[in-house]
């Protein structure tokens, strides 16, 4: 389990080391404008061998961090300072031995920030005078909420979920299992299971909820009619509780209850691949994975989607891969999607006053990120940013 956050304040300085990222935490690394900033990144190891080259990668990026900031001119002194708190975790054994893949370092004169996240960062550091940004978003775009239904006849579980998140969700008014739903009526039988088919599904069993579900190791039948009761209980309980939502629901449980659930929801989106079997004993954490292997796929069926429009606005006039006309556009806040290429940069300058990018073959002193720029400006101006492996160059819709 990753230990705690790690937060250490004096005066106007602080240190603070966390293993998520919320959207809140980005936007203010993407709005933070008070140079300088230092902004590194490294891979991590859970275990082996590689475990004790990780302190040495942070000490050698916090060199280079050092060297790049006296370069623009600042004191050493004051560099020394700023950094101090990276040599302290270079033999800080308890910080390193609870790594995700990667780490993010986010300095400035006041404080730092660190990020132990499941992305699997290149090494590289990079001083401006804003934070480098663009190595996160992965985090936020290779992800997706989504909620996942636990059902089974003993009870159920609603879990909000994302790729790298998992919270319980209470269910106020859903039956404690099918047993205790209103109405249910018990049946003695020393039978098991025997059939099981939603009505008009033409299975053994069907018509008139005549079919009969057995549990093993329980001396009682349930019909579809109490299934369905149960159900119609479970649902009224999740669509209270998500009401308007439109993130998609997983399924899990065993086969045979699964298609009867969806023929009764009143909850629209539900995902048509569902994890099969039984999930009773199974932790949240495990559920959350499993059903991130569905999700992920859906991911990137909407990213080829995403793709394919943008792909169509540059073919038609109302987007553009060329740098020199999305930088600008980023800046007045008119790109409505921005594909980036991954672990690539644009060294150039851009003139606020004329409203021209200067793109150069060669990083020139004096030169930013422009990759960076768009990224930054398409956030902040709320439009939606996709990195993209394989892609050389960005591309951009415009709204108008």
């Amino acid at each position: 389990m990753p230990e705690p956050s790690l937060s250490v304040e004096h005066g106007p300085w602080s240190l603070r080391s966390e293993d998520r990222l919320s959207a809140g935490e980005f936007r203010d690394l993407v709005c933070h404008m008070d140079g300088p900033c230092a902004s590194l990144f490294m891979p991590t190891h859970r275990g082996g061998p590689q475990v004790r080259q990780d302190p040495i990668r942070l000490k050698n990026l916090a060199r280079a961090a050092e060297q790049s900031l006296i370069d623009k001119g600042y004191r050493s002194s004051d560099v020394r300072s700023w950094l101090a708190s990276l040599s302290a975790l270079e033999t800080d054994d308890e910080f390193w031995r609870y790594q995700s893949e990667g780490l993010a370092v986010f300095v400035t004169p006041t404080f730092v920030r660190l990020f132990r996240l499941p992305l699997r960062f290149d090494e590289s550091i990079i001083v401006s005078d804003r934070f480098h940004v663009s190595p996160l978003l992965p985090y936020f775009t290779e992800d997706e909420r989504f909620y996942l239904l636990s059902l089974s006849q003993n009870g159920c579980r609603l879990l909000r979920c994302t790729r790298n998140t998992v919270t319980r969700v209470d269910l106020p008014g859903a039956p404690p299992s099918m047993t205790e739903t209103p109405g249910y009526e018990r049946r003695e039988t020393q039978l098991q299971f025997e059939a099981l088919a939603p009505r008009g599904s033409g299975g053994t069993g069907s018509g008139g909820g005549t079919a009969l579900f057995h549990g093993h190791g329980s001396s009682s039948d349930v019909s579809t009619a109490d299934v369905e009761r149960y159900f119609r209980a479970v649902d009224r309980a999740v669509c209270d509780v998500l009401h308007d939502r439109r993130e998609p629901l997983v399924l899990a449980g065993v086969d045979y209850l699964l298609p009867l659930y969806k023929t009764i929801s009143q909850y629209g989106p539900i995902a048509s691949e569902a994890l099969t079997g039984n999930y009773e004993e199974r932790r949240d954490e495990e559920l959350r994975r499993d059903a991130w292997h569905i999700m992920e796929s859906r991911l990137m069926h909407n990213r080829r989607a995403t793709l394919e429009q943008v792909n169509e606005a540059v073919a038609t006039g109302r987007g553009s891969d060329r740098l020199e006309e999305v930088v600008p556009a980023a800046v007045q806040g008119r790109v409505d999607m921005l594909v980036i290429p991954v672990d690539r940069h644009a060294w150039g300058r851009f003139d606020p006053d004329r409203q021209q990018a200067e793109v150069h073959d060669e990083p020139q002193t004096g030169d930013e990120d422009l990759y960076e720029l768009a990224v930054v400006q398409t956030f902040l101006h709320r439009g939606q940013v996709f990195p993209a492996k394989g892609t050389e160059s960005l591309a951009a819709r415009f709204r108008y």
